[in-house]
């Protein structure tokens, strides 16, 4: 199966069932009508084993998140910002996806969160660890039966393409 989604084209040949998940045709079967309430991942794709909730953030202007490399305090203060801000969405959008899917009784599999960002190698491991301990991921409360999340993984699209051969990402050309 193969999707367009933020300018990239996704193919996961061993997909059950995959699609956006803000989706804003109320003819189609995925549409959930709740963007006003609720904040949603990008793609949702069904594997056999697992579900795959999928992020894709392509930035203009990605050193705006960059506080490794500023010239100054006031310039790492406004660019941590900007990261700070980046991290509450990836994690509310998928909490957020995570609740709308558990009402609808859809978490009957374990759930990987994939994120999609152009940016560097060296901020994509910050975020990814940051994601990893706000998430949580795996059984992280002590009375938990499960995990809310199996795993959280933060991507660029070379990274994406070299850690998941199986489904490979392309970005679409411009017209």
């Amino acid at each position: 199966m193969k999707v367009e989604a933020d300018g990239f084209e996704f193919h996961f040949p061993d997909a059950l069932d995959m699609f956006c998940f803000d989706e804003k045709d109320k003819t189609q079967p995925h549409f959930h009508g709740l963007s006003h309430a609720m904040k949603a991942v990008d793609l949702v794709v069904e594997l056999p084993s697992d579900y795959l909730f999928i992020e894709i953030k392509d930035f203009h202007a990605a050193d705006d998140y960059d506080f490794k490399r500023a010239l100054d305090t006031v310039q790492r203060n406004a660019r941590l910002a900007c990261f700070s801000h980046l991290r509450e969405v990836l994690k509310h959008k998928f909490r957020d996806t995570w609740l709308y899917r558990w009402a609808e009784g859809k978490v009957d599999k374990p759930i990987r969160y994939l994120c999609l960002l152009t940016l560097d190698n060296a901020l994509l491991s910050v975020m990814g660890k940051e994601l990893q301990r706000q998430l949580p991921v795996g059984s992280a409360g002590p009375r938990w039966s499960g995990a809310l999340v199996q795993s959280c993984v933060v991507l660029n699209l070379a990274r994406w393409n070299a850690n998941f051969p199986r489904w490979p990402v392309a970005r679409k050309p411009h017209s």
